[in-house]
């Protein structure tokens, strides 16, 4: 999904169609935040159907077919990435009536055409950002062990590879020149691919993990041939740069750093640790003083009206309604708050931060100023 092959979208009352392609699984996700019930949906699935042959007996084959369908239902599995809808076929075909239901389940480098009556700002917002995967990644994260790297992108809601890098390393022995030169041809593929993939114009953290001393040895590395090949990118951005142990060198290692206290200080900043800031921060402010916290879509919506939010946080769970005019008054609310120069950070429910927020409505805001009598109005 890293880039729309068609966009038509009139920018007068935001309806259109994209047409875009799922690269890999994480692209799934992004899908699952475009889809609403009611969009149309047109993509080539498979059904099963009978078929009379010139003897005129009939038989049972599945043929792939185009459908567009007008979608009921979103099916999402957070752990397989997959994604199924289920809608009403709007488009005539020759083995599937006008009106009766089907389900297509979207697949990998298959395009789907998406249509939509309305395009909101978060709409548009998804769909850029998956269009450049750099865009929003404030952490990269580099996991290795002997002869296996992956690097990654990590987003507030997911975390794409960018790029795997495996060799063969033979054993380290005294006096075996074909280990230090396999590991520095490891190493080697492993900058080029950083380098490919990393834009540190966006980038504020690139987390470097490994079992053992590796990622030191890699760091080494990294900085003798930056310096001699003068590659001021990477001397400026230096600071970036974060070396820390784990237990293992796959992706799974990346939650072992995310959650390292350790790293606490230096995540700080990032926008994948900043919505577990935002959130602590208003349970602080709720603590110490109420009247500078609020929950509830009426409260944040008059503290709103005051001009007082600095910083609201939402759940997707409500702008994902499927009651259009309901979605459509969290959007209006989101607009507003960057209009007036509040942050907004949205929340994923499949996170544990977006769990946490549920239990507080959804929807709850730290106030730049005391609103004492808010919860009377």
């Amino acid at each position: 999904l890293h880039q729309a092959i068609e966009k038509l979208i009139d920018d007068r009352d935001r309806e259109g169609t994209v047409k875009v392609v799922a690269e890999e699984d994480d692209d799934m996700y992004c899908l699952y935040n475009l889809i609403a019930v009611g969009d149309i949906v047109e993509a080539t699935t498979t059904r099963n159907v009978i078929l009379e042959n010139k003897s005129g007996s009939r038989d049972k084959s599945r043929v792939q077919l185009k459908l567009a369908i007008e979608v009921v239902n979103i099916e999402f599995d957070a752990e397989q990435c997959s994604l199924r809808l289920n809608g009403i076929n709007r488009k005539e075909s020759e083995h599937i009536k006008l009106g009766q239901y089907h389900t297509i389940e979207i697949e990998l480098h298959r395009p789907v055409e998406l249509k939509k009556h309305h395009w909101d700002s978060v709409y548009m917002e998804v769909l850029d950002d998956a269009r450049d995967p750099t865009k929003k990644a404030e952490i990269a994260a580099i996991v290795m062990q002997e002869g296996l790297a992956s690097i990654c992108l990590i987003k507030s809601s997911l975390t794409k590879v960018c790029a795997k890098i495996e060799r063969t390393i033979p054993k380290k022995k005294e006096g075996n020149k074909s280990f230090t030169t396999a590991t520095n041809k490891f190493f080697d593929d492993i900058y080029t691919s950083l380098k490919r993939c990393i834009n540190f114009d966006f980038v504020k953290v690139v987390l470097i993990g490994s079992p053992g001393f590796l990622s030191e040895d890699f760091w080494q590395y990294v900085m003798d041939r930056a310096v001699k090949e003068v590659d001021t990118s990477l001397l400026k951005n230096k600071a970036k740069f974060i070396r820390t142990h784990t237990s293992y060198g796959h992706k799974r290692a990346i939650d072992e750093m995310l959650q390292s206290s350790d790293l606490a200080a230096q995540l700080a900043d990032v926008k994948a640790a900043d919505e577990v800031r935002a959130l602590h921060q208003f349970y602080d402010t709720f603590s110490s003083d109420p009247d500078r916290a609020c929950y509830g879509f009426n409260d944040v919506a008059a503290a709103n009206e005051q001009l007082a939010i600095a910083e609201l946080l939402i759940s997707d769970k409500l702008y994902r309604s499927d009651n259009y005019s309901h979605r459509k008054k969290y959007i209006a609310l989101m607009d507003s708050v960057k209009a007036n120069h509040g942050k907004v950070f949205k929340f994923s429910s499949l996170h544990a931060s977006g769990e946490q927020l549920n239990l507080y409505t959804g929807i709850a805001a730290t106030l730049r100023f005391p609103l004492p009598d808010i919860a009377e109005e």
